[in-house]
């Protein structure tokens, strides 16, 4: 499968936020383990992104702070934009961070 562009990467970034912009405060709402657990699989999927980034910088990996599951989408677009302002990142894009969160398109 080939790499995307920079622009279709940016599109699948923009539509994986606004999933999250109506999965995050559903699963904010909810109660129990169910939600904590997928909430967390999101924020693993995130923290995944952050760490793509750093490694491909050369930088210390760092914690990405828990916020409200209001906040989820726009931490993945500042995540996403921050791996794709190299245009020579569309393919960890691609592999990576768009697998680290391909469950939130199966939640709520």
């Amino acid at each position: 499968m080939l790499s995307p562009t920079h622009e279709e990467a940016a599109k699948r970034l923009e539509r994986l936020a606004d999933r999250l912009r109506v999965v995050g405060p559903r699963l904010g709402a909810r109660q129990g383990a169910e939600a904590a657990e997928l909430l967390a699989r999101i924020r693993a999927g995130l923290q995944r992104i952050a760490d793509l980034t750093a490694d491909a910088d050369g930088e210390p990996r760092r914690e990405v702070p828990v916020l409200s599951a209001y906040a989820l989408a726009d931490q993945a677009l500042v995540l996403g934009h921050d791996l794709l302002r190299d245009g020579d990142r569309t393919d960890l894009f691609r592999v990576e961070a768009v697998a680290a969160l391909q469950d939130v398109h199966d939640l709520v």
